[in-house]
């Protein structure tokens, strides 16, 4: 490990944790709640971890904080996790230009920088990646709600008018939610 490595890996997973307990529910709650037994949560960081070369406990805080936010907000945490996977790859600095998309769920912050001052100053939180997570999946329940389903949502999360316009946006990020599904053994709920 990196110097300063465990530290930040350490204050990502207090992010997640404190995230959780600030709305009532711990962690293992919320994952319990959506019906995730530990051996698909350890087998899904698994593979995120070796897919997206990303460390353990990053990989471990992820799926926490998408499991936590997706329970908050009724969204299917593997489709957050899909997206993160299809946006960012798991990098929580991606992007980054002003006013571009940025952090793990490219959100606009020219756009949607009023959702992240709720959680503090919208620049530095952009690349948190619990306050990204949540924006980002702030966004897609309230696409999904307003589209009336899963499909029109991301076609309204990635800014296209149309299944012809989104370049297989759609598409990769269901699969890629398919693919986690399997990874974790976990039955997807459409």
């Amino acid at each position: 490990a990196l110097p300063g490595q465990a530290t930040v890996q350490q204050e990502l997973a207090v992010a997640a944790e404190a995230s959780a307990a600030s709305r009532g529910l711990s962690v293992q709650e919320a994952v319990q709640r959506q019906g995730l037994a530990q051996k698909q949560q350890d087998a899904l960081i698994q593979y995120l971890s070796r897919k997206y070369l990303v460390a353990n406990e990053a990989a471990k805080m992820f799926v926490e904080t998408a499991y936590v936010v997706g329970d908050e907000l009724k969204v299917d945490p593997l489709l957050i996790l899909a997206i993160i996977a299809t946006e960012s790859r798991f990098n929580p600095y991606a992007g980054g230009q002003v006013g571009g998309p940025t952090g793990l769920m490219q959100v606009m912050i020219s756009v949607h920088r009023d959702k992240f001052t709720k959680l503090g100053r919208a620049e530095s939180l952009a690349f948190n990646p619990v306050a990204n997570i949540r924006v980002g999946a702030f966004i897609l329940a309230d696409c999904i709600r307003r589209r009336g389903s899963v499909a029109e949502g991301l076609l309204c999360y990635c800014g296209a008018s149309g299944p012809t316009t989104d370049g297989g946006y759609t598409e990769k990020v269901l699969s890629e939610r398919r693919r986690l599904a399997l990874a974790g053994s976990i039955a997807l709920k459409d």
